[in-house]
Parts: C-alpha cells; structure tokens; sequence
C-alpha cells in the first residue's frame, strides 16, 4: 500500500507533455525594404496620374499656356471624350472595338491617366497580399507611408499649375 501512495505521488510530479518557454515577441520593427520602395513607386505613379487628370479638368488653360505644341485634340478633355467614337460623333457607333469600354485608355490622356493610376494602384495591393502577417500597428505605418507617395506624386503633377493660375 505504502508502495501504491508513493508511485502516485511521484506520477503527480511527472509531466506528459513537454512545456514550451514562452515564446519570444519578435523585435522587428517598420522599416523600408524592397516591397515597400516598388509598391511606394507604384502609389506615387497613382498619385502623379490622378494629379495629372486634375490638371487637364480644372487647370487646362494654364496647361496650355506651358505646352502650346500639345495635341490638344488628346489632352484637353472638353474635346478629347468624342475620340472614341466614329469622326468624333457621339451619334455614331465606337470608333474601333471596345473603344467606349476595355480599351478606352487608348482614346485620350484623360482615360490614359485613369488606366494608369488604377493599374499602378492595383499592382501595388498584389504585391503586398504576398508579405506576411505583421502587426497591426505596422498597417497603419505603411497606410501613412503610401498616404505620403500618392500626396506627393499628386502634389509634383497638380500643383505647380495650380499654382501658376493663382499667380497670375
């Protein structure tokens, strides 16, 4: 009996399982690598593209003052709209297969821009899908680094006409 008491104390000491030590939070921090500098390029090209386009809508005259040999039937987009259709008719049909939808970037700079921007914009959020899980806190960090790129190239594209209309 006495031999029975003591293999159960001793059985309440061992262990079945192997205990773990806690695990280590990893200390890595936000920093700048290589998917970061491509997908910052890509927002900043989203940015320029969009900055672009805002130009052309609300600033086209000062546009013209600085780029008087622009083709203005491409740029301006009180004309361009009617480029995808047949000799620039609305009435008539599309100018060439899927010319009012897939492939209505190659009817003016307005399009251009848009297909541009989205394209740039779109490439930028697969790439990221493929990086690991991280942190909470890390997602807001590169929402305010991509905030950043697209401000910026927005900022290089739009402002210096704004500007200019300002000044004079």
């Amino acid at each position: 009996m006495k031999m029975l008491i003591v293999l159960i104390l001793i059985s309440c000491t061992c262990q079945a399982q192997k205990i773990d030590p806690p695990p280590v939070k990893p200390t890595a921090q936000w920093r700048m690598n290589n998917n970061k500098w491509i997908t910052g390029g890509l927002v900043f090209i989203a940015g320029s593209a969009k900055g672009f386009n805002e130009t052309l809508v609300f600033h086209y005259k000062v546009f013209r003052k600085k780029f008087p040999n622009a083709n203005h039937q491409w740029y301006d987009p009180k004309l361009s709209w009617r480029n995808k259709y047949k000799n620039r008719d609305p009435n008539q049909s599309s100018k060439f297969a899927m010319s009012t939808s897939a492939f209505i970037f190659t009817t003016d700079q307005y399009h251009l821009n848009n297909f541009i921007g989205r394209s740039a914009i779109l490439t930028a959020i697969v790439i990221k899908i493929g990086e690991k899980k991280k942190p909470f806190k890390y997602y807001m960090y590169d929402l305010l680094y991509y905030t950043a790129c697209f401000q910026a190239g927005f900022a290089l594209t739009y402002y210096p006409f704004a500007s200019w209309t300002q000044n004079k």
